[in-house]
């Protein structure tokens, strides 16, 4: 795995749905990077929904999807929304494979995400 991992807020957001770009391979290297991203985003006022926008995302292992299920847990208890946006054949493969697709909307586009009422 290469070390070019990226997470950032993208300027789409709005103060209710935020949209974290998230670039590079997810694995246990990078994801506290990805964490100082999304943990203060759970708890702003107003949130209603969280898109993690994986367009640019190349790998997930088991520790992303772990935090994928600990952030969907967590907006879940707070009536609020995660879901996945733009993933990569390979990255849906993994996520279908362990059952997230039936607990975390996942969408073509941001702009698909954005735009569903949940």
């Amino acid at each position: 795995m290469t070390n070019d991992f990226f997470a950032e807020l993208s300027p789409i957001s709005t103060p209710q749905i935020k949209v974290v770009e998230v670039t590079g391979d997810l694995d246990e290297a990078n994801i506290d990077k990805l964490k100082m991203v999304v943990e203060p985003l759970l708890n702003e006022a107003g949130l209603s929904q969280l898109v993690l926008d994986f367009s640019k995302l190349r790998f997930i292992n088991s520790k992303g999807i772990g935090y994928l299920v600990s952030v969907h847990t967590h907006v879940t208890k707070e009536s609020k929304v995660l879901a996945i946006a733009g993933a990569t054949e390979a990255v849906m493969d993994v996520i279908s494979l362990v059952g997230l697709t039936s607990i975390i909307p996942n969408y073509t586009t941001v702009e698909e995400a954005m735009t569903v009422k949940q």
